[in-house]
C-alpha cells in the first residue's frame, strides 16, 4: 500500500458537534491507559468522529450506512463502535499522531493498526474487518493541553463543549488510513515463528497490540470491492 492512498475526510461543525451528543449519551468505559478526564472525553468524541466520516465516505461512493446498522458496544472492554454491513463486523481503530512521529506520512511508515490483544490466539480476536483511522493532531502536545483545560463535561452545552475541546480542530484533521481483514491477520500472525513479532505494546498502555502495520495493510479503496 502507497501512503497516497490515504483518504482525508472533510467534517462539518454539525457533524462533530453529533459525535459529541453520541459521546454524552453513551458510557463507555477506557481502559486502555490512565486518562485525564477531558482527555478520556476527547477520545470518545474521536471514536464517533471516526465513525461519522467512515460512513461519510462509504455513503459517498454508494455504500448506504443507517443507524440500523450501527452498534455501539458498551461493555467493560471495549470502546470500539461496530458497524454491521452485508453480515460483516467492521470495528474502527482511533489514533492521534506520536509526537516523536511529527507527521501522519512518518506514522505510515512506522505503526501499526491498532489491534488490541484481548484473548491469547489471534483466532480468537472479534471483528471481520478493522479499519485504522488517524487525526492529524499531535498526541502528547494535544493530551497536554486537554488536561490544562478547565471544561465542565456535564454540561449538556454542545456549543460550548464544542468551543471549550477546540473541536474545530477534527475538521480538516481526519484520514481514513487503511485496513485489514480477520482472515488475512491470522494466516500473517502465525507465520511468525517469534511470539514477539507478534505484539506490540507503548509506554503506560495498559494492553498488548497485534503486530499489524499500516503500509502492509489494505488499502481504504480497497475496502469498496469488499463491501460491494
Amino acid at each position: 500500500m502507497d501512503f497516497n492512498q490515504i483518504r482525508k475526510v472533510s467534517l462539518s461543525e454539525n457533524e462533530i458537534k453529533t459525535a459529541i451528543v453520541r459521546s454524552k449519551e453513551y458510557n463507555f468505559i477506557d481502559n486502555l491507559r490512565y486518562r485525564h478526564k477531558n482527555i478520556s472525553f476527547d477520545c470518545k468524541i474521536r471514536g464517533f468522529i471516526g465513525e461519522i466520516a467512515l460512513i461519510k465516505w462509504l455513503n459517498k461512493n454508494n455504500i448506504n450506512i443507517n443507524e440500523e446498522m450501527i452498534n455501539y458496544k458498551n461493555d467493560s472492554d471495549s470502546m470500539d463502535v461496530d458497524i454491521y454491513y452485508n453480515g460483516l463486523n467492521i470495528e474502527l481503530k482511533t489514533s492521534l499522531v506520536p509526537d516523536i512521529d511529527r507527521t501522519i506520512n512518518n506514522v505510515f511508515k512506522k505503526r501499526d493498526i491498532k489491534l488490541i490483544r484481548r484473548t491469547k490466539k489471534i483466532e480468537d480476536l472479534s471483528g471481520d474487518i478493522h479499519i485504522q483511522i488517524y487525526f492529524d493532531h499531535l498526541r502528547r502536545k494535544k493530551d497536554n493541553w486537554l488536561s490544562s483545560q478547565v471544561v465542565d463535561l456535564s454540561s449538556n452545552d454542545i456549543d460550548y463543549l464544542y468551543d471549550k475541546l477546540l473541536c474545530k480542530s477534527y475538521k480538516e484533521k481526519t484520514y481514513l488510513f487503511c485496513w485489514i481483514d480477520k482472515e488475512t491477520l491470522v494466516k500473517r500472525i502465525n507465520s511468525y515463528d517469534n511470539f514477539n513479532q507478534r505484539i506490540w505494546s507503548f509506554p503506560s498502555s495498559k494492553r498488548t497490540f497485534w503486530k499489524c502495520p499500516l503500509n502492509e495493510s489494505f488499502s481504504i479503496d480497497k475496502l469498496l470491492n469488499v463491501l460491494t
